[in-house]
């Protein structure tokens, strides 16, 4: 059924300097109108019928008055609890740091200059890193250390969020495009192997038998810092769990990254970790930082780090995550990339082949034939 024409006309009004255009919005059922910004009939007459086509043709673009506050009130409630609670919390930091770094009052101000100014802001912003850790046996805080300017990648995945919450917008008619995004060059790093010396200093500055599990069930099985980090006992659909009899981490599709029900077999090291662990509620790895709380996952990962800088080693949970899959690259070589894709969890085989970038030997093969 085709859609009624839209009809433009030109009203005076006597607390208005210059006659209004005006027309009813056919979705919300509405009163629109704009000035004319003159007072002579014939711009207005010309005015009026440029408008009119606009409106038929599908070329008007009405910016939004609506606050950035309201719109993300309304994607927080609509979008997010759609989404794994990791990507919940993901988008409610992304948010916060463009807001700090230039996000407009409302989203029609929403522009291709905004974002690059933006991405500008993001490369200059100055990040405060509290280190609340010292050498000593217990947690202390110490003063705050700067940082200027985000990692491209970290500038690259906050544009994408952004870019899906626009999007969203969009999609619900809240304004009535997606501005362009500038691309972002991210060096394309290889992973590397983390060598067992390394990671063996790492184990000997952990604090406990809790701490040297978790960072060892990483290093057996690749799991994300998340995935360990909420691992339970006993089967859940929403939490990742290990599963003794059958010799398996399972990750139900509710928590899983892709969506999917997935599950990792245990190393028999890492059964014999798991068998000697106490078991003192439903975690497999409780976890505690300051005064005996819980930790969070950023505290997890700082502390990660700080045990590392103790341990004279550069390395993180993500480093110990490639470290594994190096290891296995390296042991089933390429023909069976199909089993790390599926021991990795990746998106994509190349991400998987990514992992072959630095165990193969065909270059030096090569350049030993040179005659």
């Amino acid at each position: 059924m085709a859609k009624d024409r839209i009809t433009v006309w030109a009203q005076s009004f006597k607390d208005r300097p210059y006659p209004m255009l005006q027309w009813i919005d056919p979705d919300s059922g509405k009163r629109k109108s704009i000035s004319t910004g003159t007072a002579d009939a014939k711009e207005i007459e010309q005015k009026r019928a440029d408008k009119e086509y606009e409106l038929n043709n599908g070329l008007h673009v009405e910016k939004s008055k609506m606050t950035w506050a309201r719109f993300r009130e309304l994607f927080e409630a609509e979008y997010l609890p759609g989404l794994r609670e990791r990507s919940r919390e993901k988008y409610g930091t992304v948010l916060d740091v463009l807001e700090d770094e230039g996000l407009p009052k409302t989203i029609g101000e929403i522009s291709e200059r905004t974002i690059s100014k933006l991405v500008t802001n993001l490369r200059c912003r100055k990040v405060m890193i509290r280190n609340r850790f010292t050498a000593g046996a217990k947690p202390t805080r110490e003063s705050k250390v700067k940082k200027v300017g985000l990692e491209p990648v970290t500038i690259r995945n906050y544009l994408v969020a952004l870019r899906t919450v626009l999007t969203w917008g969009a999609d619900q008619r809240i304004f009535p495009s997606v501005p362009k995004f500038p691309k972002i060059k991210v060096p394309k790093k290889k992973p590397q192997a983390v060598p067992t010396e390394s990671f063996e200093r790492l184990l000997d500055v952990a604090p406990n038998e809790v701490w040297k599990g978790y960072l060892q069930c990483c290093w057996w099985s690749g799991l994300r810092l998340s995935e360990a980090w909420k691992l339970r006992w006993s089967p859940s659909s929403k939490f990742p769990f290990v599963d003794l009899q059958a010799g398996r981490i399972v990750l139900p599709a509710e928590f899983a990254k892709s969506g999917q029900d997935q599950w990792v077999p245990i190393h028999p090291k890492l059964r014999e970790i798991f068998e000697e662990l106490p078991r003192t509620g439903s975690d497999v790895f409780p976890l505690r930082g300051v005064a005996g709380r819980p930790m969070t996952r950023a505290g997890i990962s700082s502390f990660v780090c700080h045990l590392a800088k103790r341990a004279g080693v550069r390395l993180s949970m993500h480093k110990l995550r490639k470290g594994f899959g190096c290891r296995v690259a390296s042991t089933l070589g390429k023909g069976n990339a199909p089993v790390l894709h599926q021991l990795m969890r990746h998106s994509s085989m190349q991400i998987t082949m990514d992992y072959y970038a630095n165990v193969d030997d065909v270059l030096s093969q090569a350049i030993e034939q040179i005659g």
